[in-house]
């Protein structure tokens, strides 16, 4: 009798609000003013560099354990935290 492997590579999904703590807290020690982070974009509004966008982009590998392509570097998905969130769940999902 075969034994069937039950060991998954796939990650369970994540949900949202966790994603959304996450990046909040994160954010919170590398932005000045935290009321911000709902009224400007991230990026686009200043409030990160590309250095803190890099920094954001590797946490993000480190502690939802995806990897970002090249192809994902798009500043739709790391301009806003929705968008982050909306990326984020999208990668732990598929």
């Amino acid at each position: 009798m075969t034994s069937a492997n039950t060991t998954s590579s796939k990650k369970p999904t994540i949900d949202s609000r966790t994603v959304e703590t996450r990046v909040r807290r994160y954010l919170a020690r590398h932005v000045d003013d935290v009321s911000l982070l709902d009224e400007w974009g991230l990026i686009t509004g200043g409030l990160l560099d590309s250095l803190a966008a890099v920094a954001l982009i590797a946490e993000l590998e480190r502690q939802f354990e995806i990897q970002i392509d090249d192809n994902d570097l798009d500043l739709e998905n790391f301009d806003s935290i929705p968008a982050i969130v909306e990326f984020v769940t999208r990668k732990c999902d598929g």
